[in-house]
């Protein structure tokens, strides 16, 4: 018994065999996946909420506050810890063309983030702390005003 030509080419597609537009769509989003990101510390530019959780110290803690972005590499943050802590800070960031990100505080704390190319949101973890004790936390920003 003969198969039918055009069931022999659906039994293709479905071994894995895929049309050649899937192909070249495939390429072409591999290739604008693989371009730079247009970020710079121009990226973020406004007033963002944050919230973090983990470890400091050695201890359990969780932070919230707002952070105002220049977008010049300027960061003035209000905040308040979980420990009691809070104040109004000064900070430095700067925003790499691939849309990661740097910050350092006031205390010697340093973050690391992933920023949406139209910094509207990020993440971040804190990749250095003062102290002896382990410290381990991370948390995310969403910008609510220009």
């Amino acid at each position: 018994m003969s198969i039918p030509k055009a069931q022999q080419m659906n039994r293709g597609v479905a071994k894995g065999v895929a049309p050649i537009p899937l192909i070249a769509l495939a390429l072409a989003a591999g290739t604008a996946a693989a371009s730079p990101l247009p970020c710079s510390n121009a990226t973020l530019k406004g007033t963002y909420l944050y919230n973090e959780s983990g470890v400091l110290n050695g201890k359990p803690y969780a932070e919230s506050g707002r952070e105002v972005y220049d977008g010049r590499g300027g960061i003035v943050l209000r905040y308040r810890g979980s420990d009691g802590s809070g104040g109004v800070e000064k900070a430095t960031y700067s925003v790499s063309a691939d849309c990661i990100g740097t910050a350092t505080y006031p205390d010697g704390q340093k973050a690391t983030s992933f920023i949406s190319p139209d910094g509207s949101r990020f993440v971040y973890t804190i990749t250095a702390a003062p102290g002896s004790q382990p410290t381990a936390l991370s948390g995310s920003e969403v910008r609510v005003a220009p």
